[in-house]
């Protein structure tokens, strides 16, 4: 069933916009695809569209603005061997001079279609950056924007597409669409609209499981191993809390069915995206076997799954767009993702995919890499989200400086202060919970777009608990305070601290991620061989003048080591010298840091004097 198109939408289209405009009139018949898959295992898509039209000038669109990439990612580099025929002839084309995701071409007399065969090449493993569609040699997962164009004229709402799949030879697929029929080699789906098929992903392989949760819902393996496919029951337990203690936050469900995907692949790097009844989700191959991926990775399900409701339901009015070339406005990202950063972690606790203790270490993980991000002293939190497109993509040099797209973490803390405003305001008798039912609970039952604005946001607040919430928000997203907003925390009856020693949370963070994090200490982050990722602003390696890029050889006239430099650290506290030899392209150089602290690392605190807020907001509400 095609998805709900918004009041908002409708107004739009009557409006006009500047690429939903007068066309060739489309035929009632949908737009056939065929996604040919057979040669995934060496990153090779094959499609295939039959597009109805009338002859006459025609312009293709391929679809640049993909929602909840909140950006201009539509790959199209990666789009090769592109033909348009008719009859059986080639049709000459040309690209649009100023937009290169529009193709011009015109459509001999007599002609009732055009024929466009195109194919599509993800990036090889390793790959840096923002990659949607990747594949190994025994799974791959793509998204359908990636092998389609369509017509110019009418919005994403109004234009059926009847998909279908080809896959190589022993794999099988899951993806949200209806299906229409199966044979051996693949899948014809139920013709739906553009938008619909947009927001409704492929996971395919050779090894691939759909694991039950509850009634409509699964978890879907795919991994390059059989033997990575393996859940235990205290996973699977955990993730069909996870439905019903969504189920409880929200009151209704804005989709069908569900399906969490999951790739399972060391050649896939970790990527997660949000849709409408599924969500597509990358983690290493061991995610499942290994206790330490799957703290670092499992929780970001619940993330994606709270976007059905908040970012794919209810969206921000200026990213309500209807076709995928316009530009969208990601002012509100604060509250996208991070509400729904707060939310998933929450529901991460609630459902024991996280205990109490591992969402407070986040936390405070979260807390202190706001601290170090001095990049807020210049650019406020609206900014990052405003930037977002181009944010998304920057370097990790200077990051700490630059400030990215921290309104996750942000809004993690920002929320919390939110709910635990709310619960001291009523006296305990409403929280983020009656704001969720209030705000997001008009789904009923099926993909819907129900667009706000910062005003409606305010007034659903304030419904719950009257409180001047748009000064409150807007000092948040418009403050330079090189500080984070802890009041949530504070609140909460804990206090944002250092210890010694690293959370487990911590060493998962470094054990993944390959870095050795010293960020809290003398403000340094490096990868495993010593290399300087990145410096905070005004601490000790700042002072001493190293920066990205550069690498340590030595620490304390001894050859590098990553335990070795965390001992000097440590031992700066009894007065030890903390020296490094520094390599900086081909020259080399000895660095005195100035520092006598210690080692220093995240934690929270209980504060006896507040009542412990926080362990209440956590616990578990379904039955």
């Amino acid at each position: 069933m095609p998805l709900l198109r918004s009041t908002l939408l409708v107004a739009l289209l009557a409006a006009g916009s500047s690429s939903v405009e007068a066309g060739p009139a489309l035929k009632d018949r949908a737009i056939e695809l065929q996604v040919d898959a057979s040669d995934a295992t060496r990153r090779l898509f094959h499609a295939r569209l039959v597009i109805p039209c009338d002859p006459g000038p025609l312009t293709l669109l391929y679809p640049k603005w993909i929602p909840g990439e909140h950006g201009p990612t539509g790959p199209l580099a990666d789009v090769v061997g592109f033909r348009i025929l008719a009859g059986g002839q080639p049709v000459a084309w040309r690209r649009d001079d100023l937009d290169l995701y529009a193709i011009h071409c015109e459509v001999p007399p007599g002609s009732e279609t055009v024929e466009v065969r195109l194919d599509y090449v993800p990036p090889p493993p390793g790959t840096e950056g923002f990659v949607s569609a990747q594949a190994s040699a025994k799974l791959a997962v793509f998204h359908w924007n990636q092998m389609l164009v369509y017509p110019k004229g009418r919005s994403m709402g109004e234009i059926e597409f009847q998909a279908a799949l080809v896959l190589p030879e022993g794999w099988t697929a899951s993806t949200a669409l209806p299906v229409a029929s199966t044979t051996a080699h693949g899948k014809t789906f139920v013709k739906t609209s553009l938008e619909t098929l947009v927001d409704s992903p492929v996971l395919c392989g050779a090894h691939l499981r759909e694991v039950p949760l509850a009634p409509d819902h699964w978890l879907v393996l795919a991994a390059d191993s059989e033997a990575a496919l393996a859940i235990s029951d205290e996973v699977k337990a955990a993730f069909s809390r996870l439905v019903a203690e969504a189920g409880t936050l929200f009151g209704t469900r804005p989709y069908r069915s569900y399906r969490f995907f999951l790739a399972l692949s060391d050649l896939t790097p970790p990527f997660f995206l949000e849709h409408h009844e599924c969500c597509d989700n990358r983690a290493p191959e061991r995610t499942l076997l290994d206790e330490s991926l799957q703290k670092r990775w499992l929780f970001v399900l619940p993330h994606e799954y709270v976007h059905s409701w908040n970012g794919k339901h209810r969206r921000p009015a200026d990213m309500v767009k209807p076709d995928f070339q316009e530009p969208i406005a990601t002012r509100l990202l604060w509250v996208y993702e991070g509400l729904t950063e707060y939310l998933g972690c929450l529901l991460a606790a609630r459902s024991g995919i996280w205990t109490a203790d591992e969402f407070r270490d986040n936390l405070a993980l979260a807390a202190d890499g706001l601290a170090n991000q001095k990049g807020r002293t210049w650019r406020p939190l609206e900014d990052t989200t405003r930037a977002a497109p181009v944010l998304y993509n920057a370097r990790g040099d200077w990051a700490a400086w630059r400030r990215g797209v921290d309104f996750y973490n942000e809004g993690l803390l920002l929320w919390l202060e939110v709910d635990a405003i709310l619960r001291q305001e009523t006296k305990g008798k409403a929280s983020i919970d009656d704001f969720c039912r209030r705000f997001h609970g008009d789904a009923g039952g099926k993909p819907s777009v129900n667009p706000y604005t910062f005003d409606q946001l305010v007034e659903a607040l304030a419904a719950v608990a009257p409180y001047d919430w748009k000064k409150h928000l807007t000092e948040r997203v418009t403050s330079l305070s090189p500080l984070p907003p802890l009041g949530g925390v504070e609140r909460g009856g804990w206090k944002l601290t250092v210890q010694s020693s690293p959370s487990e949370m911590y060493r998962v963070h470094e054990g993944t991620d390959r870095s050795i994090d010293l960020t809290t200490s003398i403000g340094l982050l490096l990868k495993e061989d010593g290399t300087v990722s990145d410096i905070i602003p005004d601490k000790a390696a700042d002072h001493a003048r190293i920066g990205p890029g550069m690498k340590i050889i030595a620490v304390n006239s001894r050859r590098w080591s990553a335990d070795l430099l965390r001992e000097a650290v440590q031992g700066t506290k009894k007065g030890g010298p903390l020296e490094l030899l520094v390599e900086n392209g081909q020259f080399f150089r000895t660095l005195t840091l100035d520092y006598k602290e210690g080692a220093k690392y995240p934690a929270l605190e209980r504060n006896e004097a507040v009542p412990d807020l926080l362990s209440e907001i956590l616990k578990a509400r379904a039955n």
